[in-house]
C-alpha cells in the first residue's frame, strides 16, 4: 500500500522542530524511518505533516563526558554498535543493536527513533533501563531529563508532551570491572523478539557490587530491576543467587498470550535466557567461569 498523502517539511534546527509541532496539528517527526513509515505504508499512521530531523545539527553526535555517553537522536543504531562494541562495559549495548532487524535497517534505524517508538519488545528501550539511562527532551517549556523507568509508560507511548522532541540519550559510563549480556528469542534472527533479556552487573575484588537485569516483550513496556541487596558482596552468582535475582523481576511481567507465544512460554524464556545473561555478564566481568 502507498501511505495517505502528507506535507514534508525539512526542519533546521531544534527550535525549528519546536515551533512545527506547535503550529500544525497531527505532525510526526521522522527520525530514520523504519517503524513510521512502514506504519504509513500499511495507514496504521496518517500524520498530516512529516518533519524529518535529518540535517539539525547536533542530534547526530556521540560524546562521553563525566562519566556519561550523551548519543544523539539521529545516531544510526549501526553506528553506536559499532562505537561500543570494543567497550566491555558496554558489552550488552552492543550485543543488543546485532538483534536490531539487519544491517540495512540498523544503518537507517536510529537510536532516538527506536526509543521514541517505545515497542514493548524493541532492544533499545530494554537496554537504555538496564544501563540506568535517560532521555534529554526539548519543547516549549524547555529541557527536561527523563530517568528511562519513567520514560516508558505503556505500548508505543512514553512520557514525551506532544510539542516536545528527543534531543539525545544519556548512558551512564560503568565501572570498569563490568560485563554484560544479551539474549533475544524470536522465531528468525532479524524478526522481532518474542522475549528479551538483557544483565549488566560490576564487580569489585570478585564479587558484585552492582547490577541490572531487565526483559522485554513481556510487559506493556521493557522492565528492568536492581541486583537485590542482599546478593551484594556474593562470590558467585550461584543457582540460588539467580533464582532469587529472577524473583524479583518476575512480578514486574505480564506477558501477553498471542499467536507468536503463550504467556507460560514468554515467563519460561526470561527464566532461561536470564540465567544465561547473568552467567555470561559475571564472566565478561571477570568474575571467572559460573
Amino acid at each position: 500500500m502507498k501511505p495517505a498523502p502528507f506535507d514534508f517539511i525539512r526542519a533546521e534546527s531544534v527550535d525549528d522542530v519546536i515551533a512545527i509541532l506547535s503550529h500544525t496539528e497531527d505532525a510526526k517527526i521522522l527520525a530514520g524511518g523504519q517503524s513510521l513509515v512502514a506504519m504509513m505504508n500499511m495507514r496504521l499512521a496518517r500524520p498530516s505533516t512529516l518533519v524529518t530531523l535529518r540535517g539539525v545539527p547536533g542530534l547526530d553526535a556521540i560524546e562521553e563526558k563525566d562519566g556519561v555517553v550523551t548519543v544523539g537522536a539521529m545516531v544510526v543504531q549501526e553506528r553506536l554498535r559499532s562505537m561500543m562494541g570494543h567497550r566491555q562495559e558496554f558489552g550488552a549495548l552492543a550485543e543488543g543493536i546485532g538483534y536490531i532487524g539487519h544491517p540495512q535497517t540498523r544503518s537507517m534505524g536510529t537510536v532516538g527513533g527506536s526509543i521514541a517508538h517505545a515497542d514493548p519488545s524493541a532492544e533499545l528501550p530494554l537496554l537504555l533501563q538496564v544501563y540506568r539511562g535517560s532521555v534529554k527532551t526539548a519543547g516549549p517549556s524547555g529541557v527536561r531529563q527523563i530517568a528511562a523507568e519513567d520514560f516508558f509508560q505503556f505500548p508505543f507511548s512514553t512520557a514525551l508532551e506532544p510539542e516536545e522532541i528527543m534531543v539525545a540519550t544519556h548512558w551512564p559510563v560503568p565501572i570498569m570491572s563490568s560485563g554484560g549480556s544479551f539474549r533475544e528469542f524470536s522465531r528468525r534472527r532479524g524478526d522481532f523478539a518474542i522475549v528479551a533479556v538483557a544483565c549488566h552487573i560490576s564487580i569489585e575484588h570478585q564479587r558484585l557490587v552492582d547490577g541490572r537485569l531487565g526483559a522485554a516483550g513481556v510487559a506493556g513496556t521493557a522492565v528492568a530491576v536492581d541486583l537485590p541487596a542482599d546478593l551484594r558482596g556474593q562470590p558467585l552468582i550461584t543457582d540460588e543467587a539467580a533464582t532469587h535475582w529472577l524473583e524479583t523481576l518476575m512480578p514486574h511481567l505480564d506477558p501477553p498470550d498471542d499467536l507468536e507465544a503463550s504467556s507460560v512460554l514468554r515467563r519460561t524464556l526470561v527464566e532461561t535466557l536470564g540465567r544465561e545473561a547473568m552467567a555470561e555478564a559475571w564472566v565478561r566481568a571477570g568474575g571467572g567461569t559460573t
